[in-house]
């Protein structure tokens, strides 16, 4: 009884140490937090790849469709170097035209940029520097800055609803002798705008290129990255690969020369067993001779000495 008690507790204390090895000591928050980072990092590569790919392609066409409709417009207003300062202008004359002849060399608003157009609406303006000027109560022979100039909604004399309405623009300025505010161009002054905003403009202009730019630039930054780090985890792994090969080799060299030399050994001892077992065989032969020679010549003495003392000497040769 004492014996299976011993041999119970001794079990129980196994099994508790067993279940204390077993148990995986307790992981702090950041130790978690970065096992789980490593476990889902081939995930997270993949996922950050797919996303900056998408993001790079996503901002190089993006700036190409900005190109025409954000960037060459805002470049174009700032070239042509508007008058900040507004000027009063009148409208001369309101004129609607159909026909891709008639239209084909300026419109005075078309929405659509690069579609053909079949009907215009040409507004001629007058414009003048003077203050609290007011077109229907001009003085006779007033001097104009410009008494025939184009007006356009903006430098290129297109947009797109809701930003750009024609039918609106073209309400407002069909009566003769209205009078507003606009902007003449100091390249071209022919060239006259409702709108000018340049604060707007030149933030407009370095948001479409900055934004689209940093965009694909930090996206392909990062897909290089990605590349050279995948390289080096293909070319770490091709290292072990091949030190475990060396490695292989080694061993197996090692195990193959262990043989040889086994088999050396062993046929070493074995030669030298052979050689010993023959000297032995020798040995045991020549004492054999040695001892049948020497009972022959007992046999042969004795035989002598009964030929002289008793018989004769065919009873001798007989007896030898």
């Amino acid at each position: 009884m004492t014996i299976s008690a011993e041999h119970s507790r001794l079990s129980d204390d196994e099994a508790d140490e067993q279940e204390l090895e077993e148990v995986p000591p307790k992981l702090t928050l950041a130790e978690k937090l970065k096992k789980k980072y490593e476990e889902n990092l081939p995930k997270l590569d993949f996922y950050a790849t797919v996303l900056f790919s998408l993001v790079a392609i996503g901002a190089f066409f993006g700036f190409l469709f900005l190109v025409p409709f954000v960037i060459e417009p805002a470049v174009t207003t700032i070239q042509m170097d508007f008058e900040v300062e507004p000027v009063t202008c009148c409208v001369v004359s309101f004129t609607e035209m159909f026909g891709a002849s008639n239209c084909s060399d300026w419109t005075s608003c078309r929405e659509g940029c690069t579609r053909e157009i079949y009907e215009c609406v040409k507004i001629l303006v007058a414009y003048t520097d003077a203050e609290n000027f007011t077109c229907s109560e001009r003085p006779p022979g007033h001097q104009w800055l410009h008494n025939e100039a184009y007006l356009y909604p903006n430098v290129k004399g297109c947009g797109y609803p809701p930003t750009l309405n024609c039918t609106i623009f073209h309400d407002r300025f069909r009566d003769p002798n209205v009078t507003f505010p606009c902007y003449y161009s100091r390249v071209d002054a022919t060239l006259v705008i409702t709108e000018l905003d340049p604060e707007e403009i030149e933030h407009q202009l370095m948001l479409s290129i900055v934004a689209p730019a940093v965009a694909f630039v930090v996206s392909i930054a990062y897909l290089v990255h990605a590349y050279h780090r995948m390289k080096r985890k293909e070319a770490a792994a091709a290292e072990r690969d091949r030190q475990e090969k060396a490695q292989c080799l080694l061993e197996r060299e090692e195990e193959q020369v262990a043989t040889r030399s086994n088999a050396t050994s062993t046929y070493s001892i074995k030669s030298i067993s052979s050689k010993i077992n023959a000297t032995m065989v020798r040995l045991a032969r020549e004492r054999r001779k040695e001892s049948g020679s020497v009972g022959l010549l007992s046999v042969d003495s004795r035989c002598s000495d009964d030929d002289d003392d008793d018989a004769p000497g065919a009873e001798s040769e007989t007896a030898c």
